[in-house]
């Protein structure tokens, strides 16, 4: 097993990675096409408005040394970027490729990773080279390790920054050993052997690889290992198809295994933020609990949370989604038509015997709040419009009546999985409450008479 010592042995420098000084980024264009550039870097996406004269500036802060992206329409760069750096950026807006320019003004010669980076690309596999046996498989990658090295080596950019040349070693390593994870599904692909199964040398090359570094966590090439990595060294063979059952097991493998905090929380907030992302907000009480608890520093805090107030589009204070709605006379009805007072809505329908309790407390309620600063509008989710206009019909409703219907929008950003639902509206027709007290409830009314501007 000589493989596992060349391919896991590296030096990791001690200290964190630091919140450090701000980095500053210029971008002058030169006959600009575009309004505006955009850095891409961990999870965050950066747009730098240009100005009539192509100039934009942007400040970057709280943020370790990383790898990023700039680009400009369609074409990009590679750059990176590191605390203190104040960048200078200048193209062409009609030759971006050719004419792109990169320096750091207190430190030149900087320009030479971006040159680096642009120019030299990562050792690639053939998928013959999944044929071989595990041993053989994983000593060509330390083969392949060897010669990134040396090129990197060869550009000595070391002696330009000391940082970068680590991060990039790791960046060389942390890509092959993504290739290692590979391997089985590769393996049985290629060869159309169902029966293989990873043995123990496998999880022990994967394993060598999950080490703990501060200065590595904003490097894409570290995340996605140590993510996947948690991932098949818990399930030990066992396929997790639930995206977020699987999210829910990297989770607890990385807050097991890593001592770290800084690393662990990291690995956490991208976790989450790609949970979140990706699959929105439903349902993930268990991912929120472990996020509350083991990532406490602010910055991946807010960075998460904006992320997650994205999806939230019912939060209290926000916009309400809004919804389009019929009386029995077939007018259309939009929350503009509320606006001015506060509303209370009754999500419900003629089948659901709870809604049906709750009409005598409602009628009540509009008695004795009218001409007060409030409205109150029921819309019914039945599936058909007949059997809402029929109970009309048999019962002596008030306030206003309205048929939304069983697929609606509005009953589904609301995430409204149970009737009778009430929401309460503020005159400019931002949430009070997404799940307002019921007509039923003792306390409706203190809640409706602690109401701003609500006048008697």
């Amino acid at each position: 097993m000589k493989y596992l010592t060349a391919i896991a042995s590296f030096v990791f420098l001690a200290g964190a990675a630091n919140a450090g000084a701000a980095i500053r980024l210029s971008v002058d264009v030169a006959d600009k096409t575009r309004s505006q550039a955009v850095l891409v870097y961990q999870t965050t996406i950066v747009e730098i408005p240009l100005d009539e004269k192509g100039h934009g500036e942007c400040v970057l802060e709280n943020l370790p040394a990383v790898h990023a992206d700039f680009y400009y329409g369609m074409d990009s760069k590679k750059i990176f970027l590191e605390d203190d750096d104040k960048i200078e950026i200048a193209f062409d807006g009609k030759n971006f490729g050719e004419t792109f320019a990169f320096r750091v003004g207190n430190n030149p010669a900087k320009e030479k990773i971006c040159k680096y980076l642009n120019e030299i690309t990562l050792p690639a596999l053939s998928n013959d080279d999944f044929a071989l046996p595990f041993d053989d498989y994983a000593a060509l990658l330390v083969s392949k390790e060897r010669t990134a090295l040396r090129l990197l080596k060869a550009w000595k950019l070391d002696a330009v920054s000391s940082l970068f040349a680590k991060i990039e070693e790791n960046r060389i390593r942390y890509a092959l050993a993504s290739m290692l994870l590979m391997y089985p599904v590769g393996h049985t692909a290629v060869t159309q052997d169902a029966s293989y199964r990873p043995d123990s040398a496998y999880y022990d090359a994967i394993a060598a690889y999950v080490r703990e570094d501060r200065d590595l966590v904003g490097l894409k090439e570290y995340r996605e290992y140590m993510k996947e990595a948690a991932y098949v060294l818990s399930a030990r063979g066992q396929r997790i198809t639930d995206p977020y059952k699987k999210t829910l097991c990297e989770m607890e493998f990385l807050i097991d295994r890593l001592a770290d905090e800084v690393v662990l929380q990291n690995l956490l907030n991208v976790l989450a933020i790609e949970q979140v992302e990706q699959y929105g907000i439903d349902g993930i009480d268990d991912l929120l609990n472990y996020h509350r608890t083991f990532v406490t520093d602010p910055v991946l805090q807010a960075a998460f949370r904006e992320k997650y107030d994205r999806w939230d589009v019912v939060r209290k204070g926000k916009p309400s989604p809004d919804f389009r709605a019929f009386d029995k006379d077939g007018t259309p009805y939009t929350l503009e038509n509320f606006k001015g007072r506060y509303l209370y809505i009754d999500l419900w329908a003629t089948w659901c015997i709870p809604c049906r309790r709750e009409i005598p407390f409602l009628r009540k309620l509009e008695q004795e709040y009218e001409g007060r600063n409030i409205a109150f509008v029921s819309l019914s989710v039945d599936e058909r419009s007949a059997d809402w206009k029929d109970f009309l019909e048999k019962q002596a409703m008030t306030g206003t009546q309205l048929y939304l219907g069983s697929s609606s929008s509005f009953a589904k950003l609301y995430k409204v999985n149970g009737i009778p639902r009430f929401i309460l509206l503020d005159p400019d027709g931002n949430i009070v409450d997404e799940n307002a007290l019921r007509p039923s409830s003792p306390d409706i009314r203190a809640c409706f008479d602690a109401l701003p501007g609500m006048s008697r």
